[in-house]
């Protein structure tokens, strides 16, 4: 009978650990699950807030007040030319924000022969060339408005000055050389004004054995005399006056 009691007791035992035993399993469950989730939540937090912080997201390239100060590339273009116009070469250049293809911004350079179209990043999309028959009109361009020109064709062409002697930097500095260079070698020299070619105005600096004539911008055109003896003739040379002498 007792025997049979402790069998009781001991099914009575083992019944109650398997109990627990599920009941444990029951409640890990839910514990690991509640884990998860609020890990899963929290991610899913963390991207929303970071991933769709406006604040981060770059600005499209065309965002710009300014194309001509906020788009770095179309500044240098600028620069450039500017450095080429203070060289004294000849520029005709305009530039023009225009509408393309479905709304997007562009930019057409002008430079006479060709026309390259950049896109707002900078890259050419086409390049219209009167010669070649190239309209570019795929990209159907629209509402050119003109933002930058620079044109210096005409101050290259004509010599618009008060007075020679110190309105033209390289006259200016040339006076001021021979006249120091004539503190130590006295000599006798004279620059004439003058007219050559198509009514263009031109500088003759005489130095008796040797002269040289000069464009409005101080560039060497011809050298007259020396030992070859040239006469400049094809210049066609006229119209001199005198500007500026110094004898000893």
């Amino acid at each position: 009978m007792i025997e049979q009691h402790k069998e009781i007791i001991n099914v009575n035992k083992n019944s109650n650990n398997l109990i627990q035993s599920e009941m444990k399993i029951i409640f890990k469950k839910p514990i690991w699950f509640t884990v998860i989730t609020t890990l899963c939540l929290v991610g899913v937090t963390l991207f929303a807030t970071v991933g769709c912080d406006k604040s981060e997201i770059p600005p499209t390239v065309c965002n710009f007040d300014n194309p001509l100060t906020d788009l770095p590339w179309l500044k240098e273009k600028i620069d450039e030319f500017n450095l080429l116009a203070q060289e004294n070469q000849s520029l005709s250049i305009a530039i023009y924000q225009c509408k393309y293809g479905n709304e997007e911004i562009g930019f057409l350079v002008d430079n006479g022969n060709t026309k390259p179209f950049y896109n707002c990043k900078g890259e050419v999309l086409c390049i219209m060339d009167g010669d070649a028959g190239e309209t570019c009109s795929e990209l159907n361009i629209v509402s050119e408005e003109l933002i930058w020109n620079i044109n210096n064709d005409d101050m290259n062409n004509s010599c618009e000055f008060g007075n020679p002697l110190t309105d033209l930097l390289w006259m200016k500095t040339k006076v001021d050389e021979i006249t120091l260079l004539f503190q130590v070698n006295p000599l006798h020299i004279a620059i004439y004004q003058c007219t050559y070619g198509d009514g263009k105005t031109g500088f003759l600096e005489d130095r008796g054995n040797i002269a040289f004539f000069y464009n409005c911008e101080g560039e060497t055109l011809c050298i007259m005399g020396g030992d070859a003896g040239e006469t400049c003739s094809e210049l066609n040379i006229v119209n001199k006056e005198l500007i500026w002498e110094i004898n000893n």
